[in-house]
């Protein structure tokens, strides 16, 4: 591995939860897409990988983020 090499963990978590939750699935466009992203970041993307990118997988992963805020307040409150 280079120094540029890298992998996104928290955005592989992410990403398959998604996966794992039905959200996004295997073998599409926008799935390969979220690898590239991961392995090779966001800038690796052509301007219509970013356009699918954007439009499919950036809103699941917002709508997880709120899931995980909304537990993290919840949890918080139990204290």
């Amino acid at each position: 591995m280079g120094f540029n090499d890298h992998i996104d963990c928290e955005l592989y978590e992410n990403i398959q939860h998604i996966l794992d939750e039905g959200v996004l699935e295997e073998k599409t466009a926008a799935y390969g897409i979220a690898q590239q992203v991961i392995h090779r970041g966001y800038n690796s993307l052509t301007p219509k990988q970013r356009t699918l990118y954007d439009k499919v997988v950036v809103p699941a992963l917002q709508i997880y983020g709120e899931e995980l805020r909304i537990l993290d307040i919840q949890n918080s409150n139990r204290d």
